[in-house]
């Protein structure tokens, strides 16, 4: 057993010459055996045991017990007892995951502060299928079908090779003690039911069932791996805009993107499977649509996806005197120059030229509200702003980016965009005020 136990770890680069280990010892079957395999193979090794404090005089008899055995191998030993039970009510967990979650989070504690390498737990092919079984029954992708992984960051499983009986058998044969937990005989917990219900019935079916499992993990582990290099390439479709992300609808129908990708790439963003099989169903329809998550909204727009967080602050109005030469908006600074000459004009949407006798101060920089209209150049007819950005291609998104600006009630520009036609330079202006940005600031 001690041969193929180096093999694994050789074969999936569980440990390197030099490192350190912390083991995470129960005093059970498995981490007894994972503690004797690596003092065979002359392991440096810590020993780390946790009291949940759950079994009352048995959990001190198995902190005992494992203090002696290290000990007795010359093994470092940090022991640390728990209030599973309170932690649990507070954070409103099940007992399972209040111990998960307070011994990683002191195995992690320990780690740092003595400078070992990698944790070192005794999980084994029978506690993997009884992962995966039960990914199964509450539903699961390619990860929860590929099971827990040999090595994952400095986590590492070394008797993930071996099926219980095996270990059990090895302990037997070596004289290897270890102490019995009165809860995996219960039928209350899921694991338990799996190991004492389904697998034996399973087992009449097929008698090298977990020899079949292995491989089909071992393929699922390549089979994931395909599937995240696939991942990786479709991740260039997510384009930044600003402070949104769009993805185009064209490169999700080159690329035969389905739900379940679609679902991987808007996961950052809080959206589920279910969400994104819903997009998919609405992305032919009218644009404008909307779906929410906690943390940012996503419309579909005429050609793209687009993901905006959610629960920004609303835009301030600026307001901006006669007297003043410049202000800034978004991080630009924008110029503000007075002049006589009416007839030597730029004529660009990013510029504004505008008859000052026509304007009345404070002009007031806002947002787009719904309901905004104006009179956009060369027309004679006012346009809603809503209708104008349609035709003006500005992505749904970015609507509430758009800035008026006002003098009195009425819109003079949108800004970047057009001004309004009542407050043109005419051949009767006397003097024009031009509103630009400044390139330099940009």
């Amino acid at each position: 057993m001690l041969n193929r136990f180096l093999q694994f770890i050789k074969k999936h680069a569980l440990i390197n010459n030099g490192e350190k280990l912390l083991l995470a010892v129960s005093g059970g079957l498995d981490s007894m055996v994972l503690l004797h395999l690596c003092k065979l193979a002359k392991f440096d090794v810590s020993v780390a045991h946790c009291n949940f404090q759950l079994r009352g005089e048995a959990s001190e008899t198995d902190a005992d017990f494992v203090k002696r055995i290290s000990l007795d191998l010359g093994c470092p030993y940090f022991e640390k007892s728990f209030e599973t039970k309170s932690y649990a009510r507070a954070q409103g967990v099940s007992t399972q995951m209040a111990a998960r979650d307070l011994r990683y989070q002191w195995f992690n504690e320990l780690l740092l502060e003595h400078q070992l390498n990698k944790l070192a737990v005794g999980h084994h092919l029978n506690d993997n299928f009884e992962t995966v079984l039960l990914n199964l029954v509450r539903g699961t992708s390619i990860a929860g079908l590929r099971g827990m992984k040999p090595k994952a960051g400095h986590l590492i499983r070394p008797l993930l090779d071996f099926e219980r009986d095996e270990i059990e058998h090895y302990a037997i044969s070596e004289g290897i003690l270890w102490r019995e937990d009165s809860s995996n005989a219960s039928e209350d917990y899921k694991r338990n039911f799996i190991r004492h219900q389904i697998m034996p019935r399973l087992s009449e079916l097929n008698p090298g069932l977990l020899e079949t499992f292995k491989r089909t993990t071992e393929k699922n582990l390549e089979v994931e791996g395909v599937f995240l290099d696939r991942m990786l390439m479709l991740s260039s479709l997510l384009k930044t805009e600003g402070d949104s992300v769009e993805i185009a609808k064209e490169d999700l129908k080159q690329n035969n993107v389905g739900a379940f990708q679609l679902s991987e790439l808007l996961k950052p963003f809080g959206f589920n499977f279910e969400q994104s099989k819903e997009v998919l169903e609405a992305i032919e329809g009218i644009s404008g649509k909307q779906f929410l998550s906690i943390t940012h909204k996503l419309i579909i727009d005429r050609y793209a996806l687009i993901i905006s967080p959610v629960g920004q602050k609303p835009f301030e109005p600026l307001y901006i005197t006669r007297e003043q030469n410049s202000f800034e908006l978004s991080g630009i600074e924008y110029k503000i120059q007075k002049s006589s000459d009416v007839k030597s004009l730029e004529r660009n949407a990013a510029t504004a030229e505008l008859d000052s006798a026509k304007l009345i101060f404070p002009l007031v920089v806002r947002g787009f509200q719904e309901g905004d209209y104006f009179f956009p150049l060369g027309m004679k007819g006012k346009k809603k702003l809503s209708d104008f950005m349609i035709d003006e291609k500005i992505p749904l998104n970015l609507k509430k980016d758009v800035r008026v600006m006002l003098s009195g009630q009425e819109i003079v520009w949108i800004i970047g965009h057009r001004i309004d036609d009542r407050f043109k330079v005419t051949t009767e202006t006397q003097e024009l005020i031009r509103i630009k940005k400044n390139v330099q600031s940009i």
